[in-house]
């Protein structure tokens, strides 16, 4: 076990590269996860076992292992992947048993004013003005093909302006019980469930004027029901990719309010995946809502596909094979991509400069 901790802690102590990189793997992060992750272990093994809560700490290596190796799945990891989640939803099913049995969804939501429907949410803390290249280069492209959608850009001095969260909530992000990223969970399922309309995370890198037809559906999240990754959403949805019809807001009501449940009564992240989980155990009590996440058409298949070749020279088969019914392309600003190699360009380097995507239209005329 001692060596499974110290594992772990190597793991998360590889720093990127630059300032913002950084500040996100700061020492004292890095000692608060480690402590959660512990507390985490503890809580799994008092309501299910010691076996399963250090399968379930063992699997989470197995995801700091991947997100370094290019997300290689031998297939011992596939089954402890497949049993921790098991495992987990088993451990929040125990716990919050008395909520869901007690919880009565409403499927009409209060009014919005009329013009803050159908906008696309999209959320930097720090304002786009401190953002990474990789950031303001996504975030462009985003509002390049919004087409008649207007793109909102959430940051710490204005979110306030569109939602507003309980203040034991506030005080608990104040005192740094949740993090930013769990901070930010809840804001999309905020927005979501009192606006309707999509959330798309900042690092999205957009090809095509998709949001018209994303908008018209009931909900809708990036599907790939072919997607191979052992992850607890299997491809059926990926909340970096969330949104719903005005009509169908209560859906994302119903997730916000099991999270928000789950914070007033814990200090402590259980799970990274916390977010996924709910959406899982939502659908299980929810039968509307299945029905409405079973509806999403498949779309955007080789979303994660150009992350893996950003920092490889720009090769045209490549780029047209990923491009096939793709327009939303999931990157990540905590690694360093070069923009040549060897004097030719990389698919990064073509991205930040504007080309990429002009390649892409030409290969569709061809």
């Amino acid at each position: 076990h001692v060596q499974l901790f110290t594992h772990i802690y190597q793991l998360k102590l590889i720093p990127p590269t630059g300032n913002m990189k950084q500040k996100h793997n700061t020492f004292k992060r890095i000692f608060h996860r480690i402590c959660e992750e512990l507390k985490a272990t503890y809580d799994v093994a008092q309501v299910i076992s010691w076996k399963a809560a250090l399968v379930t700490f063992r699997a989470k290596i197995d995801i700091q292992i991947m997100n370094r190796n290019g997300f290689k799945e031998p297939e011992n990891v596939k089954n402890r992947l497949l049993y921790k989640h098991q495992i987990m939803l088993n451990f929040l099913e125990k716990k919050f048993s008395s909520y869901w049995n007690n919880y009565q969804y409403l499927n009409t939501m209060p009014e919005c004013d009329e013009k803050m429907r159908n906008k696309i949410w999209v959320c930097w803390w720090q304002g786009l003005d401190n953002a990474p290249e990789i950031v303001k280069t996504c975030v462009e492209s985003i509002k390049r093909n919004s087409g008649k959608y207007e793109v909102l850009i959430i940051t710490d001095e204005n979110y306030k302006q569109y939602v507003k969260f309980p203040d034991w909530l506030e005080e608990k992000r104040k005192h740094g019980i949740i993090s930013k990223t769990i901070y930010s969970d809840l804001l999309r399922l905020n927005l979501l469930s009192t606006y309707g309309g999509i959330w798309i995370d900042s690092t999205f890198f957009c090809t095509g004027k998709s949001f018209e037809h994303y908008m018209q559906l009931p909900l809708w999240s990036i599907k790939r029901p072919d997607y191979l990754h052992c992850s607890i959403a299997s491809g059926y949805f990926a909340n970096y990719s969330l949104g719903c019809s005005y009509e169908n807001r209560w859906a994302y009501a119903v997730i916000r309010d099991f999270l928000y449940n789950y914070w007033k009564h814990y200090d402590h992240l259980i799970d990274y995946l916390l977010t996924d989980y709910a959406i899982v155990l939502a659908q299980n009590h929810i039968k509307p809502l299945a029905d409405l996440f079973m509806q999403i058409p498949p779309n955007n298949p080789y979303c994660d596909e150009l992350w893996k070749v950003l920092g490889q020279p720009y090769d045209p088969n490549v780029w047209k094979l990923i491009s096939k019914n793709t327009f939303l392309y999931k990157l990540t600003w905590k690694q360093y991509f070069p923009k040549e190699i060897n004097g030719k360009p990389t698919f990064y380097g073509l991205l930040i400069n504007g080309t990429l995507n002009q390649y892409k239209q030409e290969q569709t005329l061809q």
